[in-house]
């Protein structure tokens, strides 16, 4: 047992140091491509990508605090990106369609993944002492907001004629769905599988981040 449990460990570092390699790459091109990019639509979405790849380099990096929840520090970062390539897609369909009411519905979505992010940072002590049914609350909280949002990306992502934000948003919802897949692995299964999801959520960091390369033929520019 003693074997299995160190060769899991050397298996987990392993696996983090290959998904911060690869989270360093995604970073390094995000900028570099955010450089070169003229649309603003498209370099904001670069350099935003860049600066997220850095928050979870920091967050998975042993020294820091937040290693322990390395959901924590960027999911609201992930989060707000993903909701502002939504409404830019959403004005780049040409019927002007507001997808599954996310203008609206949206507030309501920020007010509860705030509200889910609060309750992971009580202390143990504290969550202890609510009712059962809190739990299973915020749990279905969760789901909701990253069923909902993946589900109004991947349909606004069909509806735009602009293809690179077309395949950025369709990645940002493979994320989204990944991460929600991340957790019940984490809270069902074992902690070892995530630490390999992440080298998962680093490759298509990594694809988001090249989807908005200017290298090939020139797209019209989004509005």
């Amino acid at each position: 047992m003693q074997l299995a449990s160190e060769i899991i460990n050397i298996a987990e570092d392993v696996a983090g140091v290959i998904a911060i390699v690869i989270f360093g790459f995604a970073a390094f091109r995000a900028f570099t491509i955010g450089r070169a990019l003229v649309n603003r639509v498209y370099r904001n979405r670069a350099y935003f990508m860049g600066v997220f790849a850095l928050i979870v380099i920091f967050s998975l990096l042993p020294i820091s605090a937040t290693s322990g929840d390395i959901y924590f520090p960027f999911l609201f970062v992930f989060f707000i990106m993903v909701d502002s390539t939504i409404l830019v897609a959403l004005d780049t369909d040409f019927f002007h369609r507001n997808t599954l009411r996310w203008r609206r519905i949206r507030l309501v979505v920020y007010a509860l993944f705030v509200g889910f992010l609060t309750y992971t940072f009580l202390p143990s002590n504290v969550t202890n002492t609510l009712p059962g049914f809190v739990f299973d609350v915020v749990v279905a909280i969760f789901v909701f907001v990253f069923v909902y949002t993946t589900a109004t990306a991947v349909i606004s992502a069909r509806r735009t004629p602009d293809k690179p934000l077309r395949r950025f948003i369709a990645l940002a919802g493979l994320f989204l769905f990944g991460l929600l897949v991340n957790t019940v692995v984490f809270v069902f299964v074992s902690e070892v599988f995530t630490a390999f999801l992440f080298i998962i959520f680093a490759y298509i960091t990594y694809r988001m981040a090249m989807s908005l390369s200017p290298v090939g033929k020139v797209k019209k520019e989004a509005v």
